[in-house]
């Protein structure tokens, strides 16, 4: 059974499978989910790669990762969401 239908007032519970609607929505639900987490993956991923082109720039002008931490410390923090 996919739901479980409980009625506050009289405690009866009922068990059903999904209507062709609910399934349906299910299976959107859950791609949407995957798709956002992928999205989410390469966001965080992009962050990290522009992160470290920034720092080996820095560092070939003579900066420090001190230096860096102070000027500039979102360089640490992954993108907000």
């Amino acid at each position: 059974m996919d739901v479980m239908e409980i009625n506050a007032i009289t405690g009866e519970v009922t068990e059903r499978d999904f209507t062709a609607a609910e399934s349906k929505q299910r299976k959107t639900d859950e791609l949407l989910a995957k798709n956002q987490a992928i999205a989410e993956s390469a966001v965080k991923s992009n962050h990290l790669a522009i992160v470290k082109a920034v720092r080996d720039h820095a560092a070939s002008l003579g900066f420090t990762d001190a230096m860096l931490a102070v000027m500039y410390p979102q360089l640490e923090e992954p993108p907000s969401e």
